[in-house]
């Protein structure tokens, strides 16, 4: 949810147009193939589509990669940026 400002808050339809665009587009990318059967989010993504729709499927699993990548690499902590 985004804040207009300190006591209006603007609903979970809409996107937050916040962080790097190039990020945001990779994970839009990335939540797109969540539709394809083989994907290990499609039952996640068909229960959400069926609900919500389409578009706010795709945004529901993009936030959920986001969310699971956020967590793996605080998990590794500076390992995540060593050189293999």
């Amino acid at each position: 949810m985004t804040i207009y400002s300190s006591d209006n808050k603007r609903g979970r339809a809409h996107l937050a147009r916040q962080g790097p665009p190039l990020l945001r587009w990779a994970l839009y990318e990335a939540a797109m193939c969540a539709s394809r059967p083989a994907s290990p989010d499609h039952a996640y993504f068909t229960t959400v589509a069926d609900r919500l729709g389409t578009k706010r499927a795709v945004m529901s699993v993009a936030r959920k990669l986001a969310r699971r990548c956020h967590h793996r690499l605080r998990g590794l902590g500076d390992a995540a940026f060593a050189e293999i």
